[in-house]
């Protein structure tokens, strides 16, 4: 079993494309809704590919 991210890593992470998602649709800025459900995406996908634990996936509160 390899390394698991920690939050503070997927929170970079998903910063970077976080980043990337309002360069490419500014409408996105400000969308709390859209950033919260953006961050549960790319949670459950990196739980999916076993980059984080279940653990980690069900218990990471979400930021946004």
């Amino acid at each position: 079993m390899g390394r698991k991210l920690t939050k503070k890593e997927v929170l970079a992470m998903f910063a970077e494309m976080w980043r990337e998602i309002v360069a490419s649709n500014p409408d996105a800025r400000g969308d709390q809704i859209m950033k919260r459900e953006e961050f549960n995406n790319f949670v459950d996908m990196l739980n999916k590919d076993r980059q984080v634990t279940d653990t980690q996936a069900h218990n990471w509160t979400n930021p946004y």
